[in-house]
């Protein structure tokens, strides 16, 4: 059991519907609502690569731990640092497997995924604004991946989802670093609220997040289809908009770590209300309402009741 709980830590079990949330509208909208075992085979594989991605980043970030989170599963002692790479690597190739056995092009961009995922981890994430461009494009390429898995084409409305969460997890990913921002820089690592300032960093995290709520509301005009039938999706665009300005405000109005941790919780229940919001253009409200209101109670119940630092 005790090994158990330290590869849960590492893994990040709180964020779990994150790879849900973002995959989930590429692979409905592709099967046009319908919930096939294709759209299942992309949660799963979007999951495990998620969790490896997590691992991967405790992996090449134990040196840095050691001094500023000695309590995490490797610098801990708890998983083997060996081990916990042998797992992520593992994980990656059973990903790239049932990605070539879906399609050509779904195995192809899980290569390009993996690519990401370990660049960042092992290098961009020292890098400033660079770690925090190259992180959401992955995640935002979720959605393109569960289009490819399903219909091994990708819809005009995917490429929507996909830069809405991109955008909007570029903003979120430069708000979460306030959270480490003294221990960031106590070890050296360049995020970018250090690299270009707190002032400009907040600003340009707003910019990112308006800008996602926009393009998420794009299809209402360029798609003449949603004006009659698909409007009621901008009801999570909203409630995602709220539930992002309460938990960000208090940043904005006092930079701190505490109120970094606090933007952190805020935007991941955004973003499971935020990233599935175009699974609206399918389903029927009630239908998106049983997908995305029980990722966000798990979730925030998680994130309540966790007593680990995410």
């Amino acid at each position: 059991m005790h090994h158990l709980h330290a590869f849960l830590e590492i893994i990040r079990y709180p964020l779990f519907a994150i790879p849900i949330a973002a995959t989930l509208p590429g692979a409905l909208i592709a099967s046009e609502g319908k919930f096939t075992w294709r759209v299942s085979v992309s949660l799963a594989i979007a999951t495990i690569g998620y969790f490896a991605g997590m691992m991967k980043n405790d992996y090449f970030h134990r040196h840095q731990d050691a001094i500023v989170n000695p309590h995490r599963p490797i610098p801990s002692n708890r998983l083997p640092a060996k081990q916990v790479l042998t797992i992520a690597s593992i994980s990656y190739i059973l990903c790239l497997i049932a990605g070539f056995l879906m399609s050509l092009k779904a195995g192809l961009l899980v290569i390009g995924l993996v690519i990401i995922s370990h660049t960042y981890n092992a290098i961009l994430k020292e890098r400033g604004i660079w770690g925090s461009i190259s992180l959401p494009i992955g995640i935002g390429l979720l959605s393109v991946f569960g289009a490819l898995v399903v219909a091994d084409r990708v819809p005009i409305r995917v490429w929507y989802v996909f830069a809405a969460i991109a955008l909007y997890d570029f903003g979120t990913h430069i708000t979460t670093t306030f959270k480490d921002l003294e221990r960031d820089r106590e070890v050296g690592i360049l995020t970018t609220p250090l690299q270009i300032g707190v002032g400009p960093a907040l600003i340009v995290s707003a910019t990112a997040t308006i800008a996602a709520f926009m393009v998420a509301i794009l299809p209402i005009w360029t798609e003449d289809l949603l004006v009659d039938t698909g409007w009621y999706y901008v009801c999570w665009v909203g409630i995602a908009a709220v539930a992002t300005f309460i938990s960000r405000l208090p940043l904005y109005l006092h930079p701190s770590e505490k109120n970094g941790y606090a933007a952190l919780k805020g935007s991941m229940v955004g973003a499971i209300t935020f990233f599935p919001c175009l699974i609206g253009t399918e389903l029927k409200f009630w239908q998106s309402a049983f997908v995305i209101l029980p990722l966000l109670a798990i979730t925030f119940t998680l994130l309540q009741r966790s007593k680990q630092e995410v």
